[in-house]
């Protein structure tokens, strides 16, 4: 009876030990399946902020082609940005005769086309109350207010 006493404390004490090491090695996998689901949780957060960045990088690849065949555009009808020149302009607001309004808008636009003015900003105005820009100036008229701001291309070279 000691005997098989003795080989059942062994068997339990065996047993304990195998339950033992199989809690330590369940920890440790559920331990891991934590780490891979954080993992995985991680991964599908970047691959959906990098499908909602894709319209965004379709939009500037769009730009960029339509940038290459403007250049090409340009390249065709003989367009050489080396040969043209910039100069800002500005004028503040500020009022003066419609004839002097009238020679700036002259001297901005004249060029026949080979100059090309990009206005940041564009300012024309009648002071006097009744007046308007497209009726004759009353003899009371006190002028136009006039401010422009953008920039005048012109080319370096005389074009044929």
């Amino acid at each position: 009876m000691q005997a098989g006493r003795s080989f059942g404390l062994l068997a339990l004490g065996a047993a304990t030990l195998l339950a033992g090491a199989a809690a330590w090695v369940a920890r440790d996998g559920l331990r891991s399946l934590a780490l891979e689901r954080r993992s995985a949780a991680d991964t599908v957060a970047r691959l959906v902020s990098a499908r909602q960045l894709i319209p965004e990088v379709e939009k500037r690849e769009q730009y960029g082609r339509q940038a290459g065949e403007a250049i090409a555009h340009a390249r065709q009808l003989g367009f050489d940005p080396s040969a043209w020149a910039e100069r800002r302009i500005s004028r503040t607001s500020g009022p003066l005769s419609r004839g002097e309004a009238s020679e700036l808008l002259r001297q901005i636009g004249a060029g026949g086309g080979r100059r090309l003015f990009a206005a940041d900003s564009f300012e024309l105005s009648t002071v006097s109350p009744g007046a308007g820009l497209f009726n004759a100036p009353e003899p009371a008229d006190q002028g136009l207010i006039f401010a422009v701001n953008g920039t005048l291309y012109f080319p370096m070279v005389k074009q044929p």
